[in-house]
């Protein structure tokens, strides 16, 4: 501010200096009369003296200056605090700070929403690349899943058919099943039957030798009939033997031998006889030459005898009777779920009641 001020009083000057000279240079017809008697005066001094005089007035006109400068301070400040004063004043704040405020704004929003898309961008891209491989990754299941299902649905459709087909397969597995126990059946019949003219003799006494076994040959028609003839009181001979033979193992000297006789009445006849050798030293008894099958099914006769759980049982011409108590009526057994039957009778709790009540 100072050399604005300085620059404005070098003008003044000039101009002062201007106007003085051509004020000089019009007057000078009627000054340079006066002038002439003053031999000091500028405009009787030569050029060079004329530039050096002006220059020395310049420099005294700027010193003027300088001072009136250091003496306006105070006036300075006060200027300042006015002007503060005048910015600060709430009108001047009301007009001001509006415009600021839209200026700001219009200059800080476009670089504000750049900055913001920018931190926006830097958390959104890793997240929106994660979508796009989750996007991608659920796709590619969509397509295994749908592929799936459609394997699925055929693989439902092959059990269904395959269902199907086991269940005629199951049909036809029952019917052979079916088939096969009554040809079992009928096959066990069939043995049992071609025993009709046989029996089993028990506790024969065989020679044996000092391991136990059996010295064969063993002659055992007369042994037969040495038993039948002495101990049942009958009059057979050779000819009513068709065949017999030792089965099995000897124990304690003694075996089970198997005759085959020429009738069918002989072999009642012998069988009929049987009770008379319930009191036999030797313990011979007889029974009816059975199947496998059928002896197991008076083992386990046996053992509910054992355990009074029936009264008794019996066979007869390959047939099996049991009688579950004293006055009840004979059954026949022909299977083991026959003998089942009878077991969950005796365990049901009707039946329960009635054996308490007996005893």
């Amino acid at each position: 501010m100072a050399t604005s001020m300085t620059r404005e009083s070098e003008h003044s000057s000039d101009h002062l200096l201007t106007n003085t000279q051509s004020q000089s240079n019009i007057s000078s017809p009627s000054l340079n009369i006066n002038k002439r008697s003053n031999p000091d005066s500028p405009d009787n001094l030569p050029a060079t003296q004329k530039q050096n005089t002006r220059q020395i007035r310049r420099r005294n006109s700027q010193g003027d200056l300088r001072d009136i400068e250091k003496k306006t301070p105070a006036t300075r400040e006060n200027i300042t605090d006015k002007v503060i004063e005048a910015l600060t004043s709430p009108d001047v704040l009301n007009t001001i700070i509006p415009v600021l405020a839209e200026k700001i704004s219009k200059t800080l929003t476009p670089l504000i929403e750049e900055q913001v898309k920018k931190c926006i961008a830097a958390h959104v891209e890793p997240i929106q690349k994660s979508i796009d491989e989750h996007d991608f990754s659920i796709r590619d299941h969509t397509v295994k899943i749908c592929k799936l299902s459609i394997r699925m649905e055929q693989v439902d459709k092959r059990l269904k058919d395959n269902n199907k087909m086991l269940d005629v397969w199951d049909s036809e597995l029952d019917a052979l099943h079916k088939k096969t126990k009554d040809m079992e059946s009928r096959l066990e019949s069939q043995e049992q039957y071609s025993r009709r003219t046989s029996l089993r003799f028990h506790n024969i006494q065989v020679p044996v030798d000092g391991h136990g076994k059996i010295l064969h040959p063993v002659n055992t028609d007369d042994k037969i009939l040495s038993i039948c003839n002495g101990q049942l009181g009958l009059n057979l001979s050779i000819d009513d033997i068709s065949r017999s033979h030792v089965i099995g193992k000897a124990k304690y000297g003694k075996c089970q031998v198997i005759v085959r006789f020429m009738s069918n009445r002989t072999r009642d006849m012998v069988y009929t006889n049987k009770k008379y050798l319930k009191h036999n030293e030797d313990g011979v008894f007889i029974t009816e030459n059975l199947t496998k099958f059928r002896t197991d099914l008076t083992k386990k006769l046996s053992q509910m005898k054992y355990k009074n759980q029936i009264h008794a049982y019996w066979t007869a011409d390959g047939r099996i009777f049991v009688k579950r108590a004293e006055n009840s009526r004979k059954e026949q057994i022909n299977s083991f779920e026959d003998i089942s039957d009878i077991e969950r009778d005796i365990t049901s709790p009707t039946n329960q009641q009635q054996s308490d009540a007996e005893k």
